[in-house]
């Protein structure tokens, strides 16, 4: 494969030297950017006779975003080992998803790009030029706020970008944001869908990133997977020499237990589950006062702990929760 690593320039001087006007026009612009298209073949932004225009537009956005030519583009995808890739047949799809996903993978390394609307609008376009990617697909649709996109285009796009979707629930997010439009997805749901999303996200790194339990992790760079014991309804329980409720992270290296206080947590104990070699994790039996009624509680011994610790997820009728953090500390360890 060849590189384009060495080539490539910064979206945000894009940004700023407006090659993004695109997007900040309340029409549609869309026989504008395939008239500028082809007006700079000299630059070696080429008019691909197999893409439809919707596919053309987007891969000259893409080719903006990498700092290379579509002539160039072209070239890199003809350096691809795989015939298939290239077969006559296939080509118009597979080029628009080389193009589109090189964008991707490239722009989702600058800072708070979630926060980007040109960012959004621009994985929407994605959308649409997948399902209208051949000169024979007719009819074009415009690449404005009236257009929509189907299951297929959203699953094969949105999961470039982890934090939008991923392979495994991408058709389920699909058929939540298109039930009530036919399973076609409208842009205006889909930039709420992302809007709700992006608040969400801030909100669980606010819950999770206590100030002592940062200053623990800096060392070795721990990131965040699960947080539990947040909402005052639904503690954790660790049961060791006493029983206390606290809040239970789980990062790529360790659990980290924050008992809780009146107003705050206390200092994370860490149970590491990278560095030793003898740990048990296992299903427990838990209950107050000692008593061992509910199939609720994780197990946890190591051979630096003097004593083993039970946390407990106190729900009385089902262990679900119980399960799902048994199942999440295994895969870490």
């Amino acid at each position: 494969m060849v590189t384009v690593s060495k080539t490539l320039n910064m979206p945000e001087g894009l940004v700023k030297d407006g090659s993004f006007k695109w997007l900040s026009r309340t029409q549609s612009i869309f026989d504008e950017e395939v008239e500028e298209q082809r007006r700079s073949t000299s630059a070696g932004n080429v008019w691909l006779p197999e893409l439809s225009p919707p596919a053309n537009a987007v891969v000259h956005r893409c080719s903006k975003i990498l700092g290379l030519s579509t002539c160039q583009l072209r070239e890199n995808f003809d350096g691809e080992p795989s015939d298939f890739l290239k077969h006559h047949s296939n080509f118009a799809r597979n080029f628009l998803g080389y193009c589109c996903f090189l964008a991707l993978s490239h722009f989702i390394r600058v800072i708070n790009y979630r926060d980007d609307k040109n960012f959004c609008r621009l994985i929407f376009d994605m959308m649409i030029s997948w399902e209208f990617h051949a000169a024979s697909s007719q009819p074009f649709p415009t690449l404005d706020n009236d257009a929509t996109v189907g299951i297929e285009a959203f699953s094969r796009i949105t999961p470039a970008v982890p934090i939008f979707s991923n392979v495994i629930v991408a058709d389920k997010i699909f058929e939540v944001l298109s039930d009530s439009t036919s399973r076609r997805l409208h842009f205006s749901i889909y930039d709420q869908y992302l809007i709700q999303l992006e608040r969400v996200t801030r909100k669980f790194q606010s819950q999770s990133e206590s100030s002592l339990l940062s200053s623990q992790r800096l060392g070795r760079g721990e990131k965040v997977l699960e947080v539990d014991g947040t909402a005052a309804s639904q503690p954790v329980i660790e049961h060791g020499v006493s029983a206390w409720p606290g809040r239970l992270t789980l990062t790529d290296h360790a659990l980290h237990f924050e008992d809780l206080r009146v107003v705050s947590y206390d200092k994370a104990k860490m149970y590491d589950l990278a560095d030793e070699l003898q740990q048990i994790i296992r299903p427990d039996l838990s209950g107050p006062w000692g008593s061992r009624l509910f199939d609720n509680a994780v197990f946890y011994k190591s051979n630096s702990s003097s004593e083993p610790v039970v946390m407990e997820s106190p729900e009385l009728k089902v262990h679900t929760r119980r399960d799902y953090w048994l199942a999440i500390i295994r895969e870490v360890l």
